[in-house]
Parts: C-alpha cells; structure tokens; sequence
C-alpha cells in the first residue's frame, strides 16, 4: 500500500471498528442465547483486528493514469472501505462533537461526586475468587473503587408531600468471587453508615454464578430504608435461578416487582412503583389497573425502556446494565454498550417530556472492568422547586 494512503487506511479502520462494534451493542441489547452473544463477540473482536488483510484483497497498483484494482474483490474492498472511511472519518467524530454538546438536563440541580478505593483499604484480599480475578488486577482498572453520586433532581410532577425525598439506587452488583465477599462487606458497611433512604432500589442483576446467591441476605441486610425497599432483576438472574433470587429478595424485606407494579406508601402519598425486566423476563410490564394521578417511579434494569417509560407518563426511571460502557476513551467516551440504542443512553440523566430517566454504572460486572471510569452508587434527592 502506498505511505500516502495510510492514513485514509488507519480513518478507515476505526469505521470499521464502529461498524461492527455497533452492531455488537445492539445484538447485546437482544434477548439473544448467551452463548450466541459470545460468539459474536469473539467473531467482531477477530473481524475488527483482521481489517489490515484487507489491504492485501485491495491489491491497489498506481499506474500513470490512476489506480487499478487486480479483480472484482478489490473493488467491493474498495467500496467497503469508503463506507468505513465515512463512518470513520465523519459519523463518528459527528456522533462525538454532538455528545459534547448536549445540553446539561434541566432536571439535573446539582451534583456532587465522592470516589472510595476500598480496593486500597483492603488489599490483595479485595480481588476474591472469582473466574476473571485476573481483570481486578490490570493497570488502570478502577474496578475495586466506587465513586458516590449526590443527585439533586427538579420533578415537574412531584407532590408536595415527597419534595426532598431521597432514593438509593443500587445497581449490577454482579456476585460470583470477585471482588470479594470483604470488598462488598466494606462496601455496604460504608451505604449503612449513611442516613437510611426513603426509598431503596436495587435494580438488577445480583448473581452471576448458581452459589452466591447466600452473599445477598446478609449483604443486602446491613441497609435499610424508611418508606419503601424495591427490587426487580436483571438479564444475568435469568441464567441463575431467578425465582431463588426473588425469595432472597424478599427475605430482605424487598418488594420484588418483577414485570409489575404496585402502589406503595411513601410518606402517606401512594406512589406506583413499577418494574420493567424486559426483554428478558416475560410477560411484558403493563400499567393496567394503575392510578393515572400521582407520582409514577419505574425500576428498569437497562435504558432501552426510555421510550415506553415515556408512553406511559412515568416521571422516574432508575437503570443501570450499561456500565458506562465499562471502557471509556477520553474524548470520545464509551465504546461498547450493550444496548439496542448503542452509546445514547451509556451513563447519566435523560429526559423526555415530564420523564427522567437516570442511567447509573452499577457496582460491578462479570468481567470486572472499569478503565476511564467507576462503579457507581447513586443518591437521589428529588424536588418539585
């Protein structure tokens, strides 16, 4: 290949990167088998790193009156990689200047942050047992600090009743070794030392094994709540008896809502909690029955449920599943979401008519990698003024 068409090359293969790397997202964000998932996460990975062969298919010769191509494979090469050169060179950087700038949303008050590195109060004894311990360990891994999250959040349709009402929201605690059993001890001793919540939301995925379901009664029982402790689960439970799950849940003292709703009290006001489990879980959440008047408060473990939330006039919506994006690369931020939308909702506060949906990164995931980023709890704050 001729030096200067090596940079258009190198444009090119990052479209390529894109391409596929979207793709991937929105398969993720499929209720698809998950060894198919893996597969095709093996697949995109060689395909994105087998780019350069595609030099080789080109086969480009620089003659006097331009360029020729040795056979019909060159030119459908060619063409793919003008497609990619697009992607690379301007649907990418046009997606990222965009996401620069995006308006802060007007729900959001304030906020502050505070990181913990308990991974550094514990030592080697934070990293545990688990299948991808050796990830805990790699450079820039944030896995084992977490950063708090203070949130003030404006709601248009708050009754007076819960103005300053506070919502803990726990998310993707992902147990199976790593980190340890005395990483999350520390973890939720730290939560239960705070001023409880008025509300407690876990919003899915707990276990990623078929033995550590017993770290969630005692882990999960150091924190309490003063109105309402709700829960719904995740597509890593679907693979690891869901319904023990529940039961551990409910031991807690949680209101396991499932793909369902119920009106709960909270300060006297009857607020309808709905869970939202899809795709995953069937049947599919429906509102049938719900009050339409007060406040509507949706625990959705991933974001792609945005839209439907809208629909149905919920004002809040808790998620987590995304991760941030688990890696995220200065500038350009996220690269793989596991989400039918890609990186649109990868972390923060989205809103769309009176709905607000916030998206957190969760504590923790199977293959324990937070670069450019951390784990996260959120603490909500929620006020009508």
């Amino acid at each position: 290949m001729p030096l200067h068409l090596l940079p258009p090359f190198l444009v090119a293969w990052v479209g390529h990167a894109t391409i596929w790397t979207a793709i991937l997202s929105h398969l993720y964000g499929r209720p698809l088998p998950k060894h198919f998932l893996k597969l095709w996460r093996l697949f995109t990975g060689l395909l994105i790193l087998a780019f350069p062969l595609l030099a080789f298919v080109i086969r480009v010769q620089e003659t006097d009156s331009g360029y020729d191509f040795a056979d019909e494979w060159a030119v459908w090469a060619v063409r793919y990689a003008g497609v990619c050169v697009l992607f690379g060179g301007v649907v990418l950087p046009a997606v990222t200047v965009y996401r620069w700038l995006r308006k802060k949303p007007t729900a959001v008050v304030s906020e502050s942050n505070e990181v913990i590195d308990f991974g550094a109060k514990l030592g080697p004894a934070a990293v545990g047992d688990g299948k991808f311990r050796f990830a805990a360990k790699l450079p820039l891994n944030n896995a084992l600090k977490v950063q708090f999250t203070e949130m003030k959040l404006r709601m248009k349709w708050l009754p007076a009743q819960l103005e300053g009402l506070t919502v803990l929201v726990i998310s993707d605690l992902h147990f199976h070794g790593t980190p340890s059993r005395q990483w999350y001890d520390a973890l939720f001793d730290h939560l239960a030392a705070q001023p409880k919540p008025d509300v407690l939301a876990y919003v899915g995925d707990f276990v990623d094994t078929d033995t550590h379901h017993e770290w969630i009664r005692p882990l999960l029982g150091k924190l309490g709540w003063n109105d309402a402790g709700v829960a719904i689960l995740g597509n890593h439970d679907v693979h690891h008896d869901p319904d023990r799950v529940r039961a551990e849940l409910r031991e807690v003292g949680l209101t396991v809502l499932g793909n369902g709703w119920k009106a709960i009290p909270v300060r006297g006001v009857p607020v309808v909690m709905i869970g939202h489990e899809g795709p995953w879980f069937a049947p599919p959440t429906t509102l049938m029955g719900a009050p339409l008047a007060g406040f509507r408060l949706c625990l959705s473990h991933t974001p792609d449920n945005f839209y439907w939330a809208c629909g149905k006039s919920i004002d809040l919506v808790l998620c987590g599943h995304v991760h941030g994006g688990g890696i995220r690369v200065p500038l350009i931020g996220s690269i793989f979401v596991p989400s039918i939308y890609g990186r649109r909702f990868d972390q923060g506060v989205f809103e769309q008519g009176r709905t607000v949906m916030v998206v957190g990164r969760g504590i923790s995931g199977r293959e324990v990698t937070r670069i450019g980023t951390f784990p996260q709890v959120l603490r909500l704050t929620l006020t009508a003024g």
